[in-house]
C-alpha cells in the first residue's frame, strides 16, 4: 500500500515537472485581472461568487456593507448579481392529500458589462433538487432543505465562474492551433520564404470589444434634424412656427384664485 502511494506521488511530481495540465484549466486571473461586482451583497450567493473570483487570482472591487454606494467603472468589467430565486413546487402527495415530495428549483442570474461593448451579457443558471416532506419531523425537513440550498448555491456559483472564465479564453480553447504553413517546411532546406503566423488568438472579451468598434465604424451618423420627418413635410421652406400656447399644469389652480387661495374681487365664480 505504501509503495502504491509512493508511486502515485512520483507520477504526480513527474507530470507537474513536465508542464502537463488539463486543457482550459489555467487561473482566471491570467485572462481577467480585475472586475467590479455589485448587486445583492447581503445574499450568500453573492459572497460565494466574490470569494471564488478572489481565490482564482482576480482583483475584485465589490459592493458591501462598508461600501453601499459602490458604482462600477467604465474601463473594468462589471458583474451585477441578483439574489437567487427559490421555488418549491409539489411533486407528489400521499394518500391523505398532503404534500410528500417537493422539487426545490434554484435559479440565479447576473449581468456582465464589458468595457467598450454596449450589449450586456446575461448569465443565467438553474438547478433542481428533490426533497421529502417529513410530516412527523418538520425540523429534519427544514434542515434538509437548507443543506440542499447551500449545495445548490455552491454549484451555481461554480457554473457562473466557469462562464466568466470562458470569456477570457479563445473561441475554442481546447482545439489545437493548426498552422498549414508548417507542412511545407523541409529539413536542410531554405525555409525563410515560408511565413508562419505565431500571434496569439483573440479572446472572446477582445472579440466583443472589436465587434463594438467595428460596428461604430460601419454605422451611419444621423443628425437629429434629419429624423424630424414631420418638419420636412409640413415646413419645406422652414417657415412654419408652432402656435403660441400657454402651458397649463394638470394640478394648476384656477385663474380666478389669488396666490393665497382666495377668489379674486370681481370674479364671476361663486
Amino acid at each position: 500500500m505504501r509503495f502504491k502511494v509512493f508511486a502515485v506521488g512520483v507520477m504526480l511530481l513527474g507530470l507537474s515537472a513536465c508542464g502537463f495540465h488539463i486543457p482550459n484549466q489555467n487561473r482566471l486571473g491570467s485572462s481577467l485581472t480585475e472586475i467590479d461586482v455589485t448587486g445583492a451583497y447581503h445574499n450568500q450567493f453573492y459572497k460565494l461568487v466574490v470569494q471564488k473570483l478572489q481565490v482564482r487570482g482576480v482583483k475584485v472591487n465589490y459592493q458591501g456593507t462598508a461600501n453601499r454606494d459602490f458604482k462600477g467603472r467604465d474601463n473594468v468589467p462589471t458583474l451585477e448579481i441578483a439574489a437567487p430565486k427559490v421555488s418549491l413546487p409539489i411533486v407528489s402527495v400521499n394518500a391523505f392529500g398532503s404534500a410528500k415530495e417537493y422539487n426545490m428549483v434554484v435559479t440565479t442570474s447576473a449581468v456582465l458589462k464589458v468595457p467598450n461593448h454596449s450589449k450586456p451579457i446575461i448569465i443565467r443558471n438553474g438547478i433542481s433538487r428533490l426533497t421529502l416532506n417529513k410530516g412527523d419531523n418538520s425540523l429534519a425537513s427544514a434542515n434538509e432543505r437548507r443543506i440542499l440550498l447551500e449545495e445548490s448555491l455552491e454549484e451555481l456559483s461554480d457554473q457562473m465562474i466557469r462562464r466568466i472564465n470562458y470569456l477570457g479564453k479563445q473561441s475554442d480553447p481546447d482545439s489545437s492551433k493548426v498552422t498549414p504553413a508548417q507542412l511545407v517546411l523541409a529539413k536542410d532546406e531554405d525555409n525563410n520564404e515560408v511565413y508562419i503566423d505565431n500571434s496569439p488568438s483573440m479572446t472572446l472579451l477582445d472579440a466583443l470589444k472589436a465587434q463594438q468598434t467595428q460596428e461604430e465604424i460601419d454605422s451611419d451618423s444621423v443628425a437629429l434634424s434629419e429624423l424630424n420627418n414631420g418638419l420636412r413635410v409640413l415646413n419645406p421652406e422652414k417657415k412654419y412656427e408652432l402656435p403660441k400656447a400657454k402651458i397649463k399644469m394638470v394640478n394648476e389652480a384656477p385663474d380666478d384664485l389669488t396666490e393665497e387661495g382666495f377668489i379674486k374681487k370681481g370674479s364671476s365664480s361663486k
